[in-house]
């Protein structure tokens, strides 16, 4: 089988060129793991299996976990509204419920689809205004629970609850409970700004020539931001996740009840921070110069974990072209 994924991996960077790592693992055993392409393009830095990448919303799925821990120790109601937790959430639609947070049914414009995102943060940042008042004043696309539509802001508002709930700050919490033990030392909250030791650079195409990317656009925010991680990093966290070591069996039921189907694919549903499939479970994430996936297939407790520092990579073309050797 490595032979086989060797071959069909060195096709494709023939013909669309990847910059970074890939891990699959089955039963809990490591099948194939690979770098590709470089670090840093301009410094002439090769990937390797420890480079860390950002992550965008694959950051979701903690803030999810995180969210369902707190509900299984009954500090949060998923039927409640946001504002019973935080006091600046109060002027949310009035039937807003952290349910809908989760699984992307809030209504709330995404922060992301902000025209001019960029400069609407540097503005605030210059005038002194706060994120969170910002945050809260973006339009209501639809009602709460009439349909599914992607909302980083929803994610974003769990951030603040839950630190809110527990007292502590946004990346102790991830650390406290789930990357200390876990032994994830390569996985944090990500600052592009400070030095952070074998962090990849992005990379994207303008006119035909690789360029180094601009950061993520709320980089610059100080607020519950995304995450940087490794493969293995990510591999150990879900060998721990979907074991049930993490959440209760009936947590995990919930988080991964298909609530919503999917505006973009009438095949693909959304439970709470994952998509859903007939047989698969995914998390995807994207920002300037970088692309990340995780698929799980729970039958075959397949894993497939891609982290990529070029934002033109195709996961799931690659993904496909691989499907049927790990399937046959």
């Amino acid at each position: 089988m490595h032979e086989q994924l060797e071959a069909i991996i060195d096709n494709y960077n023939k013909e669309n060129e990847l910059h970074g790592n890939i891990l699959i693992s089955r039963d809990g055993r490591e099948l194939y793991s690979r770098s590709l392409g470089q670090a840093s393009i301009q410094l002439g830095v090769d990937n390797h299996l420890d480079t860390k990448f950002h992550i965008a919303s694959v950051t979701k799925m903690f803030i999810a976990a995180a969210t369902l821990k707190l509900s299984e120790q009954g500090l949060i109601d998923l039927d409640e509204h946001p504002g019973k937790y935080v006091n600046n959430f109060k002027v949310l639609h009035p039937n807003i419920k952290i349910q809908h947070l989760l699984s992307h049914s809030s209504g709330l414009h995404d922060i992301y689809a902000v025209p001019n995102l960029r400069f609407e943060m540097s503005r605030l940042t210059v005038e002194k205004q706060d994120f969170v008042d910002y945050l809260v004043h973006l339009d209501q696309d639809f009602s709460p629970g009439e349909r599914w539509g992607y909302s980083s802001t929803g994610f974003i508002i769990l951030g603040y609850i839950l630190e809110a709930l527990t007292g502590m700050k946004y990346e102790q919490i991830f650390d406290d409970w789930f990357f200390s033990p876990l032994q994830m030392g390569s996985t944090g909250v990500d600052n592009p700004r400070k030095i952070n030791p074998g962090r990849a650079y992005g990379h994207t195409l303008e006119n035909e020539n690789l360029t180094n990317a601009e950061n993520d656009k709320l980089s610059e925010i100080d607020a519950p931001g995304e995450l940087f991680s490794t493969i293995r990093d990510l591999d150990k966290w879900c060998a721990a996740f979907f074991n049930g070591e993490l959440l209760k069996q009936e947590t995990l039921d919930k988080m991964f009840s298909p609530y919503y189907v999917t505006t973009f694919d009438p095949d693909l549903s959304y439970g709470y921070g994952w998509f859903l499939g007939s047989d698969f479970r995914l998390i995807v994430g994207g920002t300037p110069g970088f692309r990340s996936e995780i698929w799980y297939y729970p039958v075959n407790d397949l894993r497939i974990i891609m982290l990529w520092n070029y934002e033109k990579v195709d996961s799931h073309q690659l993904l496909h072209k691989i499907k049927p050797v790990l399937f046959n």
